[in-house]
C-alpha cells in the first residue's frame, strides 16, 4: 500500500491483468530516453502505477508520446501516461481549490480541457467536472484540441493535479486511433 504519494511525479494506467509487460514497457520507454526510474509502485487502486522518475515528468511524456506517434508499436500495454504537479486530499473543497489555482496558468485566449479519471470516488462524475471547472473562468473550453490540459487522478483518498500543456499527456490509445494503427 503506498504511504506518501507526494514522492511520485508520474502516473501510468495499465490494463490490470498485464502488470509484468506494463512494468517492463514503463522502464524500457524510460530507458529509451535516456532517463530513470527512482521508484515504481503500484497504487491500492487496481491497474495504476506511480512513478518517481529522474527528471522533469512533463517533459519525458512530451517525449514519449512524440515516440508514441512515430511508432504506436512501442506502447502495447499502457494506457495513459500522466505528469502530476500536485495531490491533494479527494475532497471536493480540496480539489476545487486546487483546480482553482491551477486554472490560473490558462491564458485568457487559451483554449483547454479537463482531463478527469476517478476511481473509488462517490462523487458523479458529471456532478464533479462542474464542480471543478464552473469557477475555472479562464479561455475557452476545447475538447478536441486544447492549449491546456487540466489533469485530474482521483485514486480513492488521494487525488494528483496537473496543468499541462496538450503535448505533456500521453493516451495510447489517442495516439494509436490518429495513427491509424488502432486501440488496444
Amino acid at each position: 500500500m503506498v504511504v506518501d504519494m507526494h514522492a511520485y511525479n508520474l502516473l501510468v494506467t495499465f490494463h490490470h491483468n498485464q502488470k509484468g509487460h506494463a512494468e517492463q514497457e514503463v522502464r524500457e520507454r524510460m530507458k529509451d530516453l535516456g532517463a530513470y526510474v527512482e521508484k515504481l509502485d503500484l497504487c491500492d487502486v487496481e491497474g495504476v502505477f506511480l512513478a518517481q522518475v529522474g527528471g522533469m515528468a512533463r517533459v519525458l511524456v512530451s517525449q514519449l508520446k512524440r515516440m508514441c506517434q512515430e511508432d504506436p508499436s512501442q506502447f502495447l500495454y499502457t494506457h495513459h501516461w500522466v505528469p502530476i504537479e500536485i495531490w491533494v486530499p479527494s475532497k471536493i473543497e480540496e480539489l476545487r481549490s486546487t483546480a482553482i489555482e491551477l486554472g490560473r496558468g490558462i491564458g485568457e485566449n487559451e483554449t483547454w480541457m479537463m482531463h478527469l479519471h476517478k476511481r473509488h470516488f462517490e462523487e458523479h462524475h458529471d456532478e464533479l467536472i462542474v464542480q471543478l471547472t464552473d469557477p475555472l473562468n479562464r479561455g475557452q473550453v476545447d475538447l478536441e484540441d486544447p492549449d491546456k490540459i487540466l489533469a485530474v487522478e482521483i485514486l480513492g483518498k488521494n487525488s494528483g493535479l496537473s496543468l499541462l500543456n496538450r503535448h505533456e499527456l500521453l493516451d495510447v490509445n489517442k495516439v494509436r486511433v490518429a495513427s491509424g494503427s488502432g486501440k488496444i
